[in-house]
């Protein structure tokens, strides 16, 4: 193994906390009920196949909320998803430090990939940085896959992938990547030791 790929949320950005989910559902007049709808849809999103305006009208509409400010829940969401988790991001730039090729495979919409890369200058020490939204292809679609190794210039076979979903942990198996489900740095260390 000589290259690994990571996801970014639940590995190197933290997940949205339960404030942050009130934030979004403060921001458009819902409540927990909005999540089932937002997950459904956020496929489309990620892949760029719906912008912003359509995806939060698309919730509002099968929520059954009234309308709200677009703009408002934009950054609510984003601003909720952007924390990191500066353990792991120190830890895996010690690894590129010590020559590991490194990559991103991330599920993210347009905009949010646009601020994730302007506030975590991080990004740019990887050797490639995949987002949904820059290849229309979400996880766990193996073309995803195949287009982020493709970037980094490695094989599935010398390559390790992390991610804290179990589904895309699966359908990278699937692919060939050797997978591992995210529980923490270590579970990264036990694979290098």
């Amino acid at each position: 193994m000589s290259a690994l790929l990571f996801d970014l949320y639940g590995v190197l950005l933290k997940e949205r906390t339960d404030a942050g989910r009130r934030q979004v559902e403060l921001a458009v007049g819902g409540d927990a009920r909005i999540w089932p709808v937002y997950d459904d849809l956020r496929p489309a999103y990620d892949s760029g196949d719906v912008g912003d305006e359509r995806f939060w009208r698309q919730l509002q509409v099968r929520a059954g909320l009234v309308p709200f400010d677009i703009v408002e829940a934009v950054e609510a969401d984003w601003e909720t998803l952007m924390a990191e988790d500066t353990g792991m991001v120190a830890y895996v730039l010690s690894l590129i430090d010590a020559r590991y090729c490194c990559g991103i495979l991330s599920n993210v919409p347009a905009g949010l990939a646009k601020r994730a890369r302007a506030e975590h200058g991080w990004f740019d020490r990887f050797e490639a940085v995949t987002m949904s939204c820059d290849i229309g292809l979400v996880k766990p679609d193996p073309r995803a896959f195949a287009v982020a190794l493709d970037a980094m210039g490695v094989s599935a076979k010398e390559t390790v992938f992390f991610d804290a979903d179990i589904r895309n942990v699966k359908a990278a198996e699937e692919f060939g990547l050797r997978s591992v489900l995210f529980t923490g740095p270590d579970s990264v260390k036990e694979i290098l030791q």
